[in-house]
């Protein structure tokens, strides 16, 4: 081999690798910036190539999502809002075949240590379309306030720590004219009971749409006697997907 063909083909081939090393430092780079949080979720591209529907509805219940563009908007326009609130759903334990479990926290921004609401939820396969969401409460809720920051989310046991509340279980199906998209199957009764409600308000119906970007969703709630005191808007709740990979985005674990 000529000294000029062999010294062409040993450039190219440093070439590769100077290109192969910066291209693993920029991979490195995004996913030492995303929040452990959130390091187990997908990008709305990535969810939209996954074809399996049990996958594509679990990558879409992981993250964090916040209402606040809808209630922006609200203001914007002088309507009436809701008050801007937020969830992280993380997943916990081992998935097991057609099974997986989330922890989900439900805060005001301005008072995470705080949260509104706290449970830990199963995702079960039933067949191809149908799934079930169901619900446990924390027997020590404050053990796990924030716990998703944590490097290693706390070791749960399923029959010290959870209290199961089979009534507020719901049944999920994939929308065929909607591919892609999931929605809960109205109860045929009110029967979740809101366990740690401090208001009038006693028990609650649940409806929620999801999609890769967003979970859309709809509240009616009751008193004691489960008499209707107030439904969400017809347009239903906006919840957005948040990206780590936005400049704009605010790591919650570097804040009090």
């Amino acid at each position: 081999m000529k000294p000029r063909i062999f010294l062409y083909i040993v450039g190219l081939f440093l070439l590769g690798m100077i290109w192969t090393a910066c291209k693993d430092i920029e991979g490195g780079k995004k996913k030492s910036k995303i929040p452990v949080y959130l390091r187990a979720t997908k990008s709305v591209e990535e969810m939209s190539t996954t074809h399996n529907k049990f996958e594509r509805m679990k990558l879409q219940i992981l993250g964090h999502f916040s209402n606040k563009d809808q209630v922006k908007a609200a203001i914007q326009e002088g309507e009436k809002a809701e008050p801007v609130q937020e969830f992280i759903i993380v997943p916990i334990m081992d998935d097991r075949p057609g099974e997986f479990w989330v922890y989900l926290e439900f805060f005001s921004p301005d008072l995470m240590g705080e949260p509104i609401d706290q449970r830990v939820e199963q995702y079960v396969q039933v067949d191809r379309d149908t799934f079930t969401m169901e619900v446990y409460y924390l027997k020590d809720p404050k053990r796990f306030v924030n716990a998703w920051k944590n490097e290693k989310f706390p070791k749960i046991n399923i029959k010290e720590d959870l209290i199961r509340d089979e009534k507020c279980d719901l049944t999920i199906i994939h929308q065929d004219d909607k591919p892609g998209t999931f929605k809960t199957v109205p109860p045929d009764e009110i029967t979740c009971e809101m366990l740690t409600s401090t208001t009038a308000a006693r028990y609650v119906d649940l409806e929620y749409e999801t999609d890769d970007e967003q979970y859309l969703m709809w509240f009616k709630f009751y008193d004691k006697n489960k008499k209707h005191l107030k439904t969400t808007d017809t347009g239903g709740q906006i919840f957005k997907r948040q990206d780590p990979m936005d400049p704009r985005y605010q790591d919650l674990t570097k804040t009090k």
